[in-house]
């Protein structure tokens, strides 16, 4: 009696297997969002200081904070983060103490870094 029952056991699980996967399943792929969705936008800086067109440079006197600014397209990017001279600074705020041209340059993930701006700061243009 135990052969039969392992025998029926053995030939209903044999048969469940075999039958109950008819046909293949179709693959179904998950699309991936892009994770930069803006890349190949550049960033542009800009800044409050007078800006001398003949020069291409911005100018603001000693010890004058200098704000900038950073758009993409027409849209302002407010988390951008900003360089002086190739040194990260902590907001959008900049000062200098003594006669000097610094290069300014705004950088933020899922952007091209933005071209790098001269601002002279001095007691007047030279």
């Amino acid at each position: 009696m135990k052969k039969i029952l392992f025998f029926i056991a053995i030939a209903s699980f044999s048969t469940i297997g075999f039958t109950s996967c008819s046909g293949d399943d179709a693959v179904v792929e998950i699309p991936t969002p892009n994770p930069n969705p803006n890349v190949g936008q550049q960033l542009k800086v800009t800044s409050n200081a007078t800006y001398i067109k003949d020069k291409n440079l911005y100018f603001s006197e000693l010890n004058k904070p200098v704000k900038f600014t950073t758009m993409s397209g027409s849209s302002t990017i407010a988390d951008a983060t900003y360089y002086v001279d190739g040194v990260k600074i902590n907001g959008d705020t900049y000062t200098h103490t003594t006669i000097a041209n610094v290069k300014v340059q705004a950088k933020r993930a899922g952007f091209v870094d933005s071209e790098i701006i001269t601002v002279q700061f001095a007691q007047k243009p030279f």
